[in-house]
Parts: C-alpha cells; sequence; structure tokens
C-alpha cells in the first residue's frame, strides 16, 4: 500500500462499479412496483445497468492496475463458486423475504408473531455453522454442498405443500431445517471457491465472492416478488371459471352461503355478501397458489446448485485463511 501511487488507482473503473451497481439495485428493488418495463424508469435503469457493466468489463480487463481483477475468473473453481453463491445468496433471500409475507398476508399473523415464527431459522443456521465447521476437514466440500442443498431443497418442498390451515408447528422442523441448509452452505463453496487460489489472490476474490452473494440477494428479492404477484393473478384467472352458474357445486356453495347470510342481513343483502366472501376466498386461495409455486421453484434451484457442486475440481489442504461470510 505505501509503495502504490494514487495514480495506480482505477478511478474510472470504481465510478463504472458504482454506476452500474447502482442502477441495477434500483431496477431490482423498484421494478415490481413499477411494473418493470412498462416503466420509463425501470428502463432507463437497465439500460445504463447493462452498459456500465460491459464498460467496466472491458475497462477492467485492458487496464494495468484494475479495482477488481476479473482476470481470477479463469480459476475454474472460483468461477463455478461464484454462480453457486450468486443461486444461494437468491435462495436464502427469497426465502427469508416470502415467508414471513405468507405467514402476514394468508395466515394473518402479526409482524411480532411472523418474526418469532421465523426464529427456527436462526436456530438452525447456528447450530449448523458450529457443526460444519467441525466436519469439514473431514469431509468433501461436494458432499457437504450437495447435502446442503438437498436440506434447503427438501424444506422449500415441504413449504410447497402448505395450505391456509398449517399450524406453527408444521411450519417449525420446514423453517429450521433451512436454516441448516442456508448455514452449511457457505463454508465448503468458500473453501472450494478459494482453495485453488494463491494468498495474493484472496483479497480480491473475496470482494467478488460477497458481491456475487449480495447480488443474488437482491435478484432473489425481485425475483420471487414478481413471481408471487403475477402468479396470483395468473391463478385467479384460472380459478375464477369454477365459480360458474354452470358448475353445480358453486352454485350449492353460494346457496348454502346466503341461507346462513340472510337470517343477518336479509335476502337481498346476503346475495351481495356472499359472492363478496367467496371473492375473498378466491383470492386466498390464488395467493396460497402463488407461495406454494415459489417455494417449487426454489426446490429445482437447490438441485441446479447441487448438481453444479460435482464441477468442483477436489481442493487440497489449505495452507492459509480462506476468506468466508
Amino acid at each position: 500500500m505505501k509503495r502504490s501511487s494514487a495514480a495506480n488507482i482505477d478511478y474510472l473503473g470504481f465510478g463504472l462499479l458504482g454506476v452500474w451497481l447502482a442502477s441495477l439495485q434500483i431496477m431490482l428493488d423498484k421494478g415490481q412496483e413499477l411494473d418493470w418495463f412498462g416503466s420509463k424508469m425501470i428502463v432507463w435503469c437497465a439500460v445504463i445497468a447493462t452498459a456500465g457493466f460491459i464498460a467496466f468489463i472491458v475497462r477492467e480487463l485492458v487496464t494495468a492496475h484494475p479495482i477488481v481483477d476479473l482476470r481470477i475468473l479463469k480459476n475454474r473453481n472460483f468461477a463455478i463458486g461464484n454462480v453457486l453463491m450468486l443461486l444461494i445468496g437468491a435462495l436464502l433471500y427469497a426465502t427469508i423475504a416470502i415467508l414471513p409475507l405468507f405467514m402476514q398476508n394468508l395466515l394473518h399473523y402479526t409482524a411480532l408473531a411472523a418474526g418469532m415464527a421465523m426464529t427456527p431459522f436462526g436456530i438452525g443456521a447456528f447450530t449448523a455453522t458450529i457443526i460444519v465447521g467441525r466436519i469439514a476437514g473431514h469431509i468433501s466440500n461436494r458432499v457437504l454442498i450437495v447435502i446442503s442443498c438437498l436440506l434447503f431443497g427438501y424444506s422449500s418442498f415441504a413449504l410447497g405443500n402448505i395450505n391456509l390451515q398449517v399450524a406453527p408447528a408444521n411450519l417449525f422442523w420446514p423453517i429450521i431445517i433451512s436454516g441448516v441448509g442456508a448455514s452449511s452452505m457457505y463454508v465448503p463453496v468458500a473453501t472450494s471457491a478459494m482453495g485453488t487460489l494463491s494468498q495474493e489472490q484472496m483479497g480480491n476474490a473475496a470482494g467478488i465472492f460477497n458481491l456475487m452473494r449480495n447480488i443474488g440477494g437482491s435478484v432473489g428479492i425481485a425475483a420471487i416478488t414478481t413471481l408471487v404477484t403475477r402468479h396470483a393473478q395468473t391463478s385467479q384467472a384460472a380459478l375464477v371459471w369454477h365459480m360458474s352458474k354452470f358448475n353445480s357445486n358453486f352454485q350449492q356453495q353460494l346457496l348454502h352461503l346466503q341461507t346462513a347470510l340472510a337470517s343477518n342481513t336479509g335476502n337481498w343483502a346476503a346475495t351481495k355478501k356472499s359472492l363478496a366472501v367467496l371473492y375473498g376466498i378466491l383470492q386466498q386461495q390464488s395467493s396460497l397458489l402463488s407461495y406454494v409455486y415459489g417455494f417449487r421453484i426454489c426446490v429445482l434451484v437447490c438441485l441446479v446448485c447441487a448438481a453444479l457442486a460435482f464441477l468442483f475440481k477436489k481442493v487440497g489442504k489449505q495452507t492459509g485463511p480462506v476468506a468466508a461470510h
């Protein structure tokens, strides 16, 4: 650091990095709210992010003193590790984002109750960190990554079978298993990604590695919220066809509801209120299907992560520290 002169700092690369990252984060944060590319603001953010990203890559590859040395991505393990960390970050943040929303919007939990219900995730993560730290040197990193991905996938699969009558006890084990799976991924992925790099490359590699996790988290939250919102609309359009005068079961349920309400509200008001009640149920079921669909997508991503783990080359014994979060 003392030998380096100010002229060696890549100010242009730093500026381009800030521009495309800021534009990308704004796009992901505001995309669903502004209807994505239906908004001129989102379109401009996408254009700036894309142009800035391309210019940043070109700049970092041609300059003698890049602020981020992208040539390190030629290392196979490190490149695969970054892809995995991007997907894992998306999975983790998507799950943490979608579960409290499901509890509050459909199960009518308070914010405090939803937070308490998520406590097992932290318990599972804390426990897994201790266990993985002790066994990491005795079991292959690839095996640990596959097991972690399958555990997370199992928890997502279990959450993908929920309904509106689910009890807190039924959510406990899937949530705690997801915490175990999420936490136990980081150490073996970081070790496999960094294990074939030299000590001089570690600082630069750690920055890229953690950036991938943060970008993955932003992408995961944006993707899952958009998926849940859009799929709820699709599900409602599919289910509404069953609420027809040609459907005898629907007409029978409507008649029973009108009869039950008529004693309190009168026949005319009962007719109106019964339709409103059934429409509310339709919206609830449509939202439920969208959350179920989101969890099942997470299962597929977990399987992709497990498959990517087999692409890692075997890492020898570590001679120094491995950067991880």
